[in-house]
């Protein structure tokens, strides 16, 4: 039987619209417009509301197109006048993902971000730079708004496109030759430091403060804070982490893997030869026709270490202490492995009492049985859609998650909060509609925190309202001094291991979750890969 073994179901994908890149127009300013803040790069006209502002589609690096491709960002060009900020830029290249409803897109004319700051002015107000998840293959800053964040947390966020698939992850042996600095493979990690680099050298001029920035994200956008709490090149340009669903152990592939994958790619978009003409080649070929190789494995696009970029894989460096010690908010969903059983029956296999054993053999091979004997169908219901969502998601996510946040708080005693949203009657965000309950899944805590714009007007009840109250309260009074409440919300340690269970009028500090997730079990296995079980 083949299992396909995604990791993480791209939770936050698509083209929001089909809105191009804002171009320069000139425009008279009026003295003191709140609408028009200068950049380091010029001048920008955003929107203005009653409940703040929002500068959307600002760009904070090159085109990569033509011979930008697969190169280091490149610092954009300035303008004279005021430019127009809004509207959102176009996504970055991505495939379509039938299965959440979303389009192919070609756009690598991407590199934008979106500015969101509260009404009423002033300055020093902490930053929040949100990465969007989308296994590293799809999504886009334009899924969020952001102005619900900003306004009641008081403070600047921003969202950002990045460079994704072959587009943002190609590792290859021509391409480590032109920039042996930075090697290859990890151009959507350098548009995030270049997001970083950008927010640091403008906050202040959206009344942000430059020295009070939290890098943020969930899914792969989670992945890469770990990734550049281990990047040299990401010291200093943070001073928080906030890591939602995303096991740092799984944040990276080895080099000499990600090359594999980068030669195989080449050759099936018809690329042979030397490896300069191998490149140019590729450079050659359209997005459209790049979109179209076939790839393998589980996750081909992720970011690659063993390079300069990324000397050590994230989770590696976060167990040794060799990271950026700063304080993290850090956790997962109460469900995340639901979305792993919508991977599976969307591939055509029904979960049921034949089938369970043998996907759990594909998937953990020897080691299949004794997670059947762990996960019986008759602890879900009988249900062997919710026990393979048990297994999957405590595997993969939830004790992962545990272990990173021990080491995390190992090495920063008293600066680690640990959470776990818990509300499995969260709206449904995506264009799927199973037939069994999906629970608190992967990505269900994104409306509590933002407008999540492709799912439309997602409905909250009173509780859940106050839910997202609390939610952003909590974020951003961390994103603002890294406590987000001493009262209520206590730092874990590495034992026990204390997780706040966010649950509508039920919120609770708890210390259960290793039993809940059966982690002790788990730490007899091979811990997960990028590409699966070790």
């Amino acid at each position: 039987m083949a299992f396909t073994r995604s990791l993480f179901v791209p939770a936050l994908l698509g083209l929001f619209g089909l809105l191009t890149p804002a171009v320069a127009v000139a425009h008279q300013v009026a003295p003191g417009d709140p609408a028009v803040v200068t950049t380091d790069s010029g001048a920008v006209r955003g929107v203005v509301t009653n409940g703040g502002r929002a500068f959307l589609g600002v760009p904070f690096a090159a085109p990569p197109v033509g011979e930008r491709r697969w190169r280091p960002p490149q610092p954009v060009a300035a303008w004279s006048g005021v430019r127009d900020a809004g509207h959102f830029a176009g996504a970055c290249a991505q495939q379509a993902r039938p299965v959440l409803g979303n389009p192919e897109v070609t756009n690598e004319d991407c590199l934008y971000l979106n500015v969101f700051t509260p009404p009423g002015g002033g300055g020093g107000k902490p930053v929040l730079v949100w990465f969007h998840g989308g296994s590293f293959v799809s999504g886009t800053g334009a899924h969020y708004d952001a102005s619900r964040l900003a306004r009641t947390g008081d403070m600047v966020v921003v969202t950002a496109n990045y460079r994704l698939g072959a587009f943002g992850f190609l590792a290859h042996p021509g391409l480590t030759a032109e920039a042996p600095d930075t090697g290859s493979g990890d151009y959507g990690l350098m548009d995030q430091q270049a997001v970083l680099r950008w927010t640091r050298a403008n906050a202040a001029a959206f009344g942000g403060d430059p020295a009070n920035v939290t890098a943020a994200g969930q899914s792969s956008g989670g992945l890469s804070v770990c990734g550049h709490l281990a990047a040299p090149g990401s010291r200093g340009l943070f001073a928080r982490a906030v890591i939602q669903s995303a096991p740092c152990g799984v944040a990276s592939r080895p080099a000499a893997e990600a090359a594999a994958t980068g030669r195989s790619f080449a050759t099936g978009a018809g690329c042979l030869g030397s490896a300069p003409s191998i490149v140019a080649c590729l450079r050659a070929k359209s997005a459209a026709q790049l979109l179209k190789v076939p790839t393998s494995g589980a996750a081909p696009w992720w970011p690659v270490s063993g390079t300069p970029v990324l000397p050590v894989p994230p989770g590696q460096a976060i167990a040794a202490g060799e990271y950026a010690k700063v304080p993290t908010l850090i956790g997962n969903g109460l469900d995340e492995g639901t979305i792993g059983t919508l991977i599976v029956e969307s591939a055509g296999v029904r979960l049921n009492a034949l089938t369970y054993p043998l996907v759990l053999s594909d998937l953990f091979k020897e080691d299949g049985p004794k997670v059947a004997a762990r996960y019986p169908a008759s602890r879900y219901g009988n249900d062997y859609r919710l026990a393979f969502a048990a297994a999957f998601g405590d595997y993969l996510v939830a004790c992962p998650t545990r272990e990173a946040a021990r080491h995390l708080a190992t090495a920063t005693p008293g600066r680690v909060y640990a959470y776990e949203f818990a509300d499995r009657s969260a709206p449904m965000l995506y264009n799927m509609h199973p037939d069994f309950p999906l629970g608190a899944y992967h990505g269900a805590e994104i409306p509590y925190l933002f407008g999540y714009l492709p799912a439309g007007d997602v409905k909250l009840t009173p509780a859940q309202t106050r839910l997202s109250q609390t939610m952003t309260t909590l974020w951003s009074r961390f994103a603002a001094n890294g406590a987000p409440d001493p009262a209520t919300w206590t730092p874990t340690t590495a034992d026990p291991y204390r997780t706040l269970s966010l649950v509508p009028d039920a919120i609770t500090l708890r210390t259960d979750f290793d039993a809940a997730h059966q982690c002790a079990f788990w730490a007899t296995l091979p811990p997960p890969t990028s590409q699966g079980p070790a």
